[in-house]
């Protein structure tokens, strides 16, 4: 079973939010809010880590993930309010549950691991002094000066943070000579207690640590500080390991304690082997993260309209993948997906009489030599009889039999062949090309696709619900909660403007509250469903987490009356 370690994410000075938003990772996410208000800028966010972790540029105009959907204009455009001097923060929080190893055994005292990080121009001043602003921050050693005069400024990762709980451990910021250095380390932290203690426990003698045995070593902790280095290539800051010793804590030969030199011995012990903890711990929770959001996939607002023979359209294009394109394919090449869909689409509430069929088409001009070979067996199994009007006569005893064996011989020929995705309409049993049934069938299609065809992954989409009328909207929600909380446990993150949507997830949680759920059907909780709303703010976009209950029912109000306009539609 899919772990889902990312819980959260946060996002500063980027796009349309200006002070620091955190965003809840739930099963299914979903970001309502007002057009322009900033629903997007989150997913863009996504976007910006997933292609700076792909390519090491954080100067990001075009995405790879988001094709023609997300153009981010660079730095200077995707800042907030296109003010080249602030810095954006970008975040996450993970759940240490699903940790393993010695990973697992430093933060078992931790819940939840969160780090964030700065990205800015050299030689750009920090406006808003956004480093001191955030959580008990103080100013720290970041060098903000261009490496040569007159050198175009460069984008960079300016500090990064990493926190238990909310707790700071520790801190990095960029210097002179284009590394992060650790300015500072939170040793009286019980995960660099258990850190120490680790230490002395496995590569000394001794076999005890008291408190007063801590006391010295974090002051040889202290010393070491400074000399812990990081570089940050590719978004996400890489400690580097220190040169020689040991390959890991537990390969090294145990290092004798003397009564005389106790803490001196200790102390060697701690300055040999901390600082290739600490890069273990950092780079550990910064692998975690980084494989997270390699398992992000993203649906773009509006979907590709393919041309009316699939078989022969382009395709690997920029946009085939956030645009929807690939998924024309993955329908006709994978049946069970294929079939998937088909009881979606066919499905009686739903009153769409569509089936997807996959035909094959071969080469007129090269099935002379198949069909030649099973007409001549065909003669061979001829049944010659005698009719008293005609004399003899050659039957074929089963026609239809016949063709069917034909049709063998041709498909298991050389015959060149493609495969073309066309629609049946059940009603007339008449092919049709999603070209014949309207948009709407080519732009679900996609949404599908990646909710049943996906695993374990992080799918961003905008708008999933475009182009449905409403009780197709509705059916959605059931899709979601299949893709999410079935098998497949993929995270859901959806922009959207439906409140057909949601009020199919409602309906769904109060189901699982009183047991009316339709049989088969995944149970929803109000914890696997974060209901977002964006409100656009003079100071900048603000994130506002509305809550739900086990009855389905929101506990809060809605901001601006969103979702008012029925009742003032209807009274």
């Amino acid at each position: 079973m899919h772990a889902r370690i990312l819980t959260a994410l946060k996002i500063g000075n980027f796009k349309a939010f200006a002070e620091t938003q955190t965003i809840a990772l739930k099963p299914i996410t979903l970001i309502f809010g007002p057009n322009s208000a900033g629903k997007s800028s989150f997913i863009h966010s996504l976007a910006l880590a997933h292609e700076a972790l792909r390519s090491g540029t954080l100067d990001v105009f075009r995405t790879d993930i988001g094709g023609s959907a997300i153009d981010l204009g660079g730095f200077r455009q995707y800042v907030h309010k296109t003010q080249r001097g602030r810095r954006v923060e970008w975040g996450a929080e993970i759940d240490t549950a699903y940790f393993a190893g010695p990973l697992a055994e430093r933060l078992a005292s931790v819940k939840r691991i969160s780090l964030s990080l700065l990205i800015g121009l050299e030689g750009e001043e920090d406006e808003d002094g956004l480093l001191a602003e955030l959580e008990g921050r103080e100013p720290s050693q970041i060098y903000s000066g261009k490496e040569q005069e007159g050198a175009e400024a460069r984008v960079v990762v300016m500090a990064y943070d990493l926190a238990a709980d909310g707790t700071l451990l520790a801190r990095m910021s960029r210097r002179r000579d284009g590394v992060l250095r650790l300015d500072q380390l939170n040793r009286e932290h019980a995960v660099f207690r258990r850190v120490l203690e680790a230490i002395v426990l496995s590569n000394t003698t001794t076999d005890r640590v008291t408190d007063a045995d801590l006391g010295a070593l974090r002051v040889a902790v202290d010393r070491l500080v400074p000399e812990i280095r990081a570089k940050a290539e590719r978004f996400l800051p890489e400690v580097l390991l220190p040169s020689g010793g040991s390959g890991t804590l537990a390969e090294a030969l145990l290092r004798p304690v003397s009564r005389g030199a106790r803490a001196a011995d200790l102390a060697e012990a701690v300055s040999l082997f901390f600082p290739r903890a600490v890069a273990e711990l950092i780079n550990g929770v910064n692998d975690l993260v980084r494989k997270e959001m390699d398992m992000l996939t993203y649906l773009g607002p509006l979907r590709s309209f393919p041309p009316r023979h699939l078989a022969f359209a382009l395709h690997e294009d920029r946009n085939w993948y956030a645009g929807g394109g690939y998924a024309w394919d993955v329908v006709r090449q994978d049946a069970e997906i294929r079939e998937t869909i088909n009881r979606w689409i066919s499905a009686p509430a739903l009153k769409t009489p569509y089936r997807l069929h996959v035909r094959s088409l071969f080469a007129l001009d090269q099935m002379a030599r198949p069909l030649a070979n099973e007409l001549g067996e065909l003669v061979e199994r001829l049944e010659v009889v005698r009719d008293a009007e005609f004399g003899h006569s050659a039957v074929i005893d089963d026609p239809e039999e016949s063709a069917r064996n034909m049709l063998k011989a041709i498909r298991a020929s050389n015959v060149d062949r493609i495969t073309e995705l066309v629609l049946i309409d059940q009603r007339t049993k008449t092919i049709v090309s999603h070209r014949d049934v309207g948009i709407g069938i080519s732009q679900v299609l996609p949404v599908l696709v990646m909710a049943y065809g996906s695993k374990g992954r992080i799918v961003a989409m905008e708008q999933p619900e475009i182009h449905l009328h409403p009780a197709l909207q509705a059916e959605l929600g059931d899709v979601f909660i299949e893709g999410a909380l079935g098998e497949r446990r993929n995270t859901f993150i959806l922009e959207t403007h439906s409140e057909h949507l949601i009020l199919r997830l409602l309906r769904r949680i109060r189901e699982t509250a009183n047991g009316g759920l339709p049989a088969g059907a995944a149970p929803l909780k109000p914890d696997d469903l974060a209901v977002i709303y964006v409100q656009a703010e003079q100071a900048g976009s603000r994130v506002v987490q509305i809550p739900v209950t086990a009855e389905g029912d929101f506990a809060g109000r809605w901001p601006d009356g969103f979702f008012a306009e029925r009742a003032k539609e209807l009274f």
